[in-house]
């Protein structure tokens, strides 16, 4: 006999009774069921299928680490950035290909690190954000574990080929694929930490970033080694399958409360709400938040950051190679030893930076009186740094201060989104700003400042556009810290004066 149809208001007053609702999800389905169908609602077998659909989701989506368990996502975020963010690392490949295949232009070797940074911060972080606000965090990490092996693979035959025709491609479209599997991985974990931690963003955010510049720590002072003993090509093998262990591992128990969850007993500290949006607006569509001029301001702020940042990071073990073969220090010596010495000690400071300036934002007012800080202090470093770029002392001091200082850069730029426009849209808003601001940097960044180096012969003139860079960007953040205390003062006005 053919299942009937309920007419009307009738078929949802006796949906229970056919298959009762055990959430507002499905009762919203089912509303609007019937609104799409002019009142008429499903029969027996499409609420059961609805249903046990839903109840599907709940498993594959829903299940993870709930409120009482929330620090174990900062943690496990430190974890896997620790094991995945190896693009630190490009800068320490550059020599070993350069010398396999007899280079002497660094300018298209280090255009993987662009091509990681389209990947990383273009491409992976938009794509999801938008999964992770529709879906929640696991099928962006599932995503990202198997781009993040197949890139890794690919690289790992960039020493095969004869030539450096041929082997550029398996360079540039690995680096580029690793990338990706990193962008969508970047893109899940500070919308996640956005989530959970309304009361405590920056030190939640410190915690989460700080495992991605350990990445460096833990594989620079094993790599020389790796490669010489294993080869080029197995490292990158161990990198993949270290990666595809720690992604699964978040696909299986990671999951996000609600936009609006905050920890029980508890009221969200967060700057999304009325002390620093227009008419106490708590969360920002990705429309709203694009006409509101502190988004732009943090644009220009996370380009021009983003951009010197990533020049020197990405160039730093040619730019003390330049500086110590000044002095008549073996270039092998430089390469095998300096270097790596280097990113392990400052890869430490980086880590200590992410988690100090994490909970120095928390306690100094947010973003907008942290980002000044940040920008100026670390320029300041850089001019240093070059100063002194013929002493390994010199080089190791400066650039552990400059690392501590750029430490606090990621963990303030992901907390100063969803301080200032929400967590509804968070992923959204998120990525697309990083994306089109810091990915332009990142993309730009390396590449035009091995240009120059190649074109004037020496970094200098790089470096001074990078310190550059740094000041218009201290400025524009200092110009967003006012326009902040104006609006706080102008809502705390109105609020006195309906009161």
């Amino acid at each position: 006999m053919p299942a009937t149809r309920h007419q009307g208001a009738d078929w949802l007053e006796q949906a229970p009774t056919i298959l009762p609702p055990r959430s507002l999800m499905e009762l919203r389905w089912l509303r609007k069921y019937s609104e799409n169908n002019a009142g008429a609602g499903p029969n027996k077998d499409s609420i059961k299928n609805e249903f046990f659909r839903m109840e599907a989701q709940k498993v594959l989506l829903d299940k993870g680490a709930g409120e009482r368990y929330r620090w174990f996502y900062p943690v496990a975020a430190f974890i896997i950035g620790m094991s995945v963010y190896i693009t630190g690392l490009w800068t320490l490949f550059y020599p070993y290909i350069m010398e396999h295949y007899k280079l002497n232009v660094v300018a298209q070797v280090a255009l993987a690190s662009s091509l990681t940074g389209v990947g990383s911060m273009v491409i992976g972080p938009p794509i999801a954000g938008l999964l992770f606000d529709k879906y929640g965090p696991k099928i962006p990490l599932a995503l990202a574990g198997a781009i993040f092996v197949a890139g890794a693979v690919i690289v790992s035959l960039t020493l095969t080929p004869m030539e450096w025709v041929a082997a550029k491609y398996y360079w540039y479209i690995g680096s580029a694929v690793i990338g990706f599997g990193i962008g969508l991985y970047g893109g899940t974990w500070p919308a996640t930490m956005a989530r959970w931690f309304p009361d405590k963003i920056g030190t939640a955010m410190g915690i989460a970033a700080a495992g991605t510049g350990l990445a460096t720590t833990i594989y620079a002072p094993i790599t020389a080694v790796l490669i010489k003993s294993l080869g080029f090509s197995n490292l990158f093998r161990i990198l993949a399958c270290i990666g595809f262990v720690v992604l699964y591992g978040g696909v299986m128990l990671w999951k996000v409360p609600s936009p609006d969850w905050v920890p029980f007993g508890q009221k969200p500290k967060s700057g999304a709400g009325e002390k620093t949006t227009p008419a106490g607006k708590e969360h920002f569509t990705l429309k709203e938040a694009v006409k509101d001029i502190r988004f732009w301001h943090l644009y220009t702020c996370f380009f021009c950051a983003a951009f010197a940042a990533l020049f020197f990071t990405t160039n730093v073990s040619m730019i003390i190679l330049e500086g110590l073969t000044k002095t008549g220090t073996d270039r092998q010596y430089v390469v095998r030893t300096v270097v790596p010495m280097f990113l392990t000690l400052t890869a430490l400071a980086g880590a200590a930076g992410r988690l100090i300036w994490g909970n120095l934002m928390d306690r100094i007012g947010g973003p907008w009186r942290t980002l000044p800080i940040v920008y100026f202090t670390s320029g300041v470093m850089i001019a240093v740094f070059y100063l002194g770029y013929t002493s390994v002392a010199w080089i190791m001091i400066a650039g552990a201060i400059w690392y501590f200082l750029f430490g606090g850069e990621p963990t303030v730029h992901y907390a100063a989104v969803p301080y200032l426009f929400g967590r509804k849209s968070i992923g959204t808003i998120m990525t697309v700003l990083n994306a089109f601001s810091v990915g332009l940097g990142i993309v730009l960044g390396p590449y035009v400042g091995a240009f120059i180096r190649d074109l004037t012969g020496a970094y200098k003139w790089s470096l001074a556009l990078a310190i550059t860079l740094r000041i218009i960007a201290t400025l524009v953040a200092l110009n967003g810290l006012r326009i902040s205390q104006r609006n706080f003062k102008s809502q705390a006005d109105t609020r006195a004066a309906s009161s």
